[in-house]
Parts: C-alpha cells; structure tokens; sequence
C-alpha cells in the first residue's frame, strides 16, 4: 500500500496566514504605485489638451496672450497679466469644460474644501512656501476662477485672472476632480505658463505646494518630455 503526501490543516493554515501577511506588507504599495501612474496618464491627457489649446489661442490671435510669468521682468511689470480674463476665457473655449466658476468656486459646487498653504499641516520637505498667497484655502474657494473638464479634472487660477491681481499666469490643476485624495503633490499640482523665447509654455509654479509624500510638478513634466 503507497502512502500519498498531503498537506496537514495546519500547514495550509500556516501557509495561508504567511501569503496573508505578505500581501497587506506589499499592497498598499501597490495601490499607489497603481494610482500615482493613473495621475501620470490623466496629466498627459491634460497636458496635451492645455498645449493644443494654447497653439489654437495663439493661431487665431496671432500673438501670444498677456498671460504669463516671466523670469525676464521685473514682478512689477503687470503687462504679463494684462490679458488673462481674455486668455482664460479663449482657453475654455478650445477646452472640453462643462462648468466654470468666477469666484465662490466651493459655494457653486466647482471644487471641493480643498487645503491651502496656510492650512496644509504637514508639508514635503522643511517647511511651508514663503508667501503663495494666491493659494491661501479662502482665496481658492471664493476667489479663484474654476474649470470643470468633461473628464472631471479641475483648473483653478491663482487669484483672479484680471488685471488688478498678479500671478494670474499661475494655476493649479486637480487631475482626478472631485475623486479625491484632493491633495497638493498628490493630484493637485501647480503650474505657471511661462514666456520664453516668445513660445509660451507649461513649466512648475514656483507655488509649490506639496503636502507630506507628495510629488512636484516638474516630475509629472519630465514624463511628458
């Protein structure tokens, strides 16, 4: 008579318990893996539309929009900004945006509480940006203008968009809207159209607000190189 080898209860019990262990250790590393390439593909998509968009605005007008930074003029030059309620008005046309809101974007539904650089707790690095107040938590919510795209992500300027705020040609971006986790590094990145060689491009905001984890938007760029 052959005897046939088999596992005991307890062996497949203790196997079972050790595959248990290992897979809470590896899954939440995952799970972000997984998400933070999820936000690297929704960025391109992003980004692509926003660059395609800026081409069109600058093919019809002929020139490029007073709606930038600059590291070549003096931050009391305000002639950069002169154009961004025009700038962003043309750019929701060329966008697929399905709601906007000029101002009291949390009251009318655009966006969500989101924190700002004097309510972030818990900042990557030493310390929280000096000024940025264009991204103070009231700023956002009652004064920014806000864009709902028809993929859910949200733009929201940096101030005002007029001629009586500067930075306007600053804006962040939330890649997944209101999904969440609604957090600077995580799917909320900060940008600034910057003028360079008369081509206005994409390049990080110096407003970097990135809680405790978080990316910088210039690695979401350097994907799209």
């Amino acid at each position: 008579m052959h005897l046939k080898n088999a596992f005991t209860l307890a062996e497949v019990l203790i196997t079972l318990g050790i595959i248990g262990i290992v897979a809470a250790m590896t899954m939440p590393a995952l799970i972000a893996k997984w998400q933070e390439k999820a936000i690297d593909s929704q960025f391109k998509r992003t980004y692509s539309n926003m660059y395609n968009a800026m081409r069109m605005i600058v093919a019809q007008q002929g020139t490029i929009p007073q709606c930038y930074y600059s590291q070549s003029i003096s931050h009391e030059d305000e002639r950069s900004w002169a154009q961004c309620a025009e700038f962003y008005d043309a750019l929701k046309s060329h966008l697929k945006v399905v709601k906007v809101c000029n101002g009291n974007a949390y009251r009318d539904g655009c966006i969500p509480k989101y924190n700002g650089v004097d309510t972030i707790k818990k900042y990557e690095g030493t310390g929280m940006p000096n000024g940025c107040s264009g991204f103070r938590q009231n700023v956002i919510l009652n004064t920014s203008y806000s864009f709902i795209m028809n993929d859910g992500s949200i733009l929201f300027t940096y101030q005002g968009p007029s001629t009586n705020w500067l930075y306007s040609g600053v804006f962040a971006i939330d890649l997944n809207g209101k999904k969440g986790p609604n957090k600077w590094g995580y799917d909320i990145f900060s940008f600034a159209f910057e003028e360079t060689n008369n081509y206005v491009k994409m390049t990080p905001g110096n407003c970097q607000l990135v809680e405790d984890g978080g990316r910088h938007a210039k690695d979401l760029l350097l994907n799209v190189k």
